[in-house]
């Protein structure tokens, strides 16, 4: 018990001195690898242990595929695609930004590729439409939270490599939420628009709007490839990844023509720093997993909640407030990458269905990211939009109670998230 506290201790010393992450959790775990006795070739077998996982080579392939979806205009065929069919509701441009990103991010797997990639496409003519730039900056950072919720889900496949649970189930688990929490951003959007008034889009005519379908459907098909495939059983989510990638090079460069040739370098080496950076984060988090794991600090956690209640429900509460507090002061997937082996065993112990509780640790994470004080995705849309953090929260704050709810839902309707994968397993 020492021991673990003692690892634990180090890592939250250093991260209050501003150490970067990584570096908390390497020196962390290797002091205490050392005074349990474990050499310094222990450690490296332990890094390459938290990398060498099938489930994660999907990573870097849907990174590089919201990259190549983003660089090749394959977006625009997206908004076409919602506001010939969206745009005429009230608050029309959006909930044109809120499906834009529901669709994206079946596609990405990425809270910020989503939140960005339509800042340049709707910004301008929001604002002509009356939108408030505070609020179109909410509401892009909360559409991106959708991205690690909608299958694929970048934070589901680092999850799923801990907890040894399949990536196909939790993908489906997100389906219905994630739409759950679509619809509540449009709810938003509609009594925004409704009390400022902002006027009604003419509506598509039927010719037109076939028209528009037609030339939209190259970039539909992207996240049919990857749920569809997956779903269907065809391919793993590694070789939907690896599919997605290479349909939209295609695509991206021969039916929308907005991937050059020169452009390739730039992107694809944008990708593998993101891809190495999580990846490294991975295999550093796994020697301090693997430590704490071999002290018994999650049997030490369950035991201090097993002290005071044996109502399930309750532990997940708890387990929950805590992961929203965590990810208002540190990253997502640093977040999930750090604790999600030690509250899994936890809520194992209290027989919280493995699904469930893998997809409650995504939203939490998800919603925490547009939460002050630091909430990444708020600040990087608010920042993109030339407000400030302080100024959009008044506009955030319905928007935070609709996806609260959501939360709140699957954690006391656990069908929500385990109806899908379970059909899929039969």
């Amino acid at each position: 018990m020492v021991l673990a506290l003692l690892c634990f201790g180090i890592f939250l010393f250093l991260l209050i001195f501003a150490v970067p992450l990584g570096h908390a959790m390497a020196a962390a775990g290797i002091v205490v690898m050392a005074a349990d006795g474990i050499n310094a070739v222990g450690a490296v077998q332990r890094i390459f242990a938290g990398i060498n996982s099938i489930s994660l080579i999907a990573v870097p392939f849907f990174i590089l595929s919201g990259l190549l979806m983003e660089g090749g205009n394959i977006s625009k065929g997206i908004v076409d695609f919602a506001r010939a069919f969206f745009g005429h509701i009230r608050g029309g441009l959006g909930h044109v930004c809120v499906v834009s990103c529901m669709i994206f991010a079946a596609v990405s797997g990425s809270a910020m590729a989503t939140a960005l990639a339509f800042s340049n496409l709707l910004s301008p003519a929001m604002k002509e439409d009356g939108y408030e730039t505070e609020f179109i900056a909410g509401l892009q950072a909360c559409g991106g939270t959708l991205g690690p919720i909608i299958p694929p889900s970048i934070l589901m496949i680092m999850y799923s490599s801990f907890a040894g649970i399949s990536v196909s189930s939790l993908f489906m688990a997100g389906i219905v939420p994630g739409l759950l929490m679509g619809i509540g951003l449009m709810i938003c959007c509609y009594r925004y628009a409704k009390r400022r008034d902002i006027p009604l889009l003419p509506k598509i005519a039927g010719k037109e709007r076939a028209k528009i379908v037609g030339k939209s459907v190259w970039a539909l098909l992207m996240p049919v490839i990857i749920i569809g495939g997956t779903m269907a059983g065809f391919c793993s989510p590694s070789e939907a990844g690896m599919v997605a990638c290479l349909y939209g090079l295609i695509v991206g460069s021969v039916v929308y023509k907005g991937l050059k040739l020169k452009d390739l370098p730039k992107i694809f080496g944008k990708a593998a720093i993101t891809s190495s950076t999580v990846l490294i984060l991975m295999g550093l988090a796994n020697m301090m997993g693997y430590m704490l794991a071999r002290l018994n600090f999650a049997s030490i956690i369950a035991d201090f909640f097993a002290s005071f209640t044996d109502s399930a429900i309750l532990v997940f509460i708890i387990i929950v407030i805590f992961l929203l507090l965590l990810g208002m002061v540190m990253e997502s997937n640093a977040a999930t990458v750090i604790f999600a082996p030690v509250l899994y065993p936890v809520a194992n112990a209290f027989g919280i269905n493995p699904i469930q509780f893998g997809l409650v640790v995504v939203i939490c994470e998800c919603i925490a990211q547009i939460t002050p004080p630091v909430g990444a995705l708020l600040s990087a849309t608010a920042s993109i939009q030339g407000v400030t953090l302080q100024s959009t929260i008044k506009h955030v704050i319905p928007m935070l109670i609709a996806q609260v709810a959501v939360l709140i839902l699957v954690i006391f309707i656990p069908p929500l998230s385990t109806l899908l994968p379970s059909l899929l397993a039969g």
